[in-house]
């Protein structure tokens, strides 16, 4: 099923949804979204935005990030470096059945897990590995299409223990939906303008200083940039993996990252 997305205004948002939220939640939502506009930097747009989001859903936890139209996914932390993020987008996300769906489509949508669980999620690749070791249990992911290049997410989740989320949580989550989407378009240019600023660029912030690598080198960072582990880019080009890992470090030296996920969202960039 596939919800079509409006924006409500805010007078009519509090009327449809009562009894579901007080003012006060309504409050501290939109104080949210005005400091997300505000925000100086992806992590503070997503701290403050998601924390308004949660109070707002009784969410455990609400993520924000980009699915980018080259299949690749960034998850913008909220609370400093997240292991389960950085796992997610290095390359479990294109297990996720939300993802896929945005792969398979140009549209808007906003659904509850329920909608893309045919029966078999538990027995899924994803769930065992991604999805139940991070605890959590029921879930409403929204996707909007910000341009050609990218699509931003938001997901609202509920760990074990929680009660799964109702039709009128689904209800409040399409009635802010409008406001979503404004957060994520900032959220998306912000991202752009500090990948350009990063490291690895040149001072017009255009493209990534690949020049700076040795042949071998610049053979690595493309493999990497490909999704490639070091076991398999040393079966790839005939070398110790050790050896790899050595030219890694130096990869990331030379052009100031720390990391493949760092490395690959910097191509990206430049790409875009």
């Amino acid at each position: 099923m596939l919800y079509q997305l409006e924006f409500a205004p805010a007078r009519d948002i509090v009327r449809d949804m009562q009894p579901a939220i007080t003012l006060e939640q309504f409050g501290h939502w939109s104080q949210g979204v005005a400091a997300a506009a505000k925000a100086g930097s992806t992590e503070e747009i997503s701290a403050t935005f998601t924390a308004a989001a949660n109070d707002l859903l009784a969410s455990d936890r609400t993520y924000v990030g980009l699915y980018l139209r080259d299949h690749s996914s960034v998850t913008i932390d909220d609370r400093g470096p997240d292991p389960w993020n950085r796992n997610y987008d290095a390359h479990l996300y294109r297990l996720d059945p939300f993802f896929r769906r945005f792969a398979s489509t140009r549209q808007d949508f906003l659904l509850p897990l329920a909608a893309l669980d045919r029966g078999d999620f538990q027995r899924t690749a994803y769930y065992r590995d991604f999805y139940e070791p991070s605890q959590s249990f029921d879930e409403i992911t929204g996707v909007f299409n910000l341009d050609a290049k990218a699509a931003g997410y938001v997901t609202f989740l509920r760990f074990r223990g929680a009660p799964a989320f109702r039709r009128q949580d689904l209800a409040l989550a399409e009635a802010i939906s409008g406001a979503t989407r404004l957060v994520l378009q900032q959220l998306w240019h912000q991202w752009r303008t500090e990948q350009q600023a990063g490291a690895g660029y040149g001072e017009d912030g255009s493209a990534l200083r690949l020049s700076r690598l040795s042949a071998r080198e610049r053979q690595i960072a493309d493999l990497l940039i490909d999704g490639g582990s070091a076991k398999s880019i040393s079966r790839s080009l005939a070398i110790s993996p050790g050896t790899v890992r050595n030219h890694i470090k130096k990869v990331y030296a030379k052009l100031g990252v720390h990391s493949q996920v760092e490395l690959m969202a910097a191509a990206r960039a430049a790409e875009l």
